[in-house]
Formats: C-alpha cells, sequence, structure tokens
C-alpha cells in the first residue's frame, strides 16, 4: 500500500517538473509515468504482478533525476529570471 502512495508522490513530483523550466521535462514526464505505474498497487494483485516492469522503469527515472541534478543541476539562468521578477532578493 504505501507503493500506491509513493505513486501519487511521483505524479505530484512529475507534475511540478513539467510545469517548471528548470529541468528538462522528459524528467517529469518519466517521474508522471512512474507515479501512474506505482497507483496500480491501489489493486495489489496487478501491482505484484507488474512489480518488476515498474521497479525497473521507476528506478531508471529516479536514477536519470538523481543523475541530472548531480552533473547538470537546474537551469540557473531560468532560475533567476523568476526571482527577480517575483521580487526575491538574491544573496
Amino acid at each position: 500500500m504505501a507503493l500506491a502512495f509513493f505513486g501519487f508522490y511521483a505524479r505530484l513530483t512529475g507534475y511540478l517538473i513539467l510545469m517548471s523550466r528548470f529541468l528538462p521535462r522528459f524528467l517529469g514526464l518519466w517521474s508522471a509515468i512512474a507515479g501512474l505505474g506505482w497507483q496500480t498497487f491501489l489493486y495489489p494483485p496487478l501491482g505484484y504482478h507488474l512489480f518488476l516492469y515498474l521497479a525497473v522503469f521507476g528506478l531508471l527515472g529516479a536514477i536519470a533525476l538523481i543523475l541530472w541534478l548531480l552533473v547538470f543541476g537546474v537551469n540557473e539562468e531560468k532560475w533567476s529570471e523568476q526571482a527577480n521578477s517575483a521580487g526575491v532578493v538574491r544573496r
């Protein structure tokens, strides 16, 4: 059942990445689709039956996001633009 709730988290994170301009959209799409997969655990027999595929897809997506953040980070130029337009003082 915990994986079903994790699916809600992954879908929300994917949506936020898709709507932001700081990370590539494919990472958000991948996270949202993986979250949908984890939500198959709302009906446990289906989730257990598909677990191997869900785990591979979900873990590859998580690893891709982690590596992207470690290697490239966020788009600092777009981050600064949005912060300046919102009136946030950057130190």
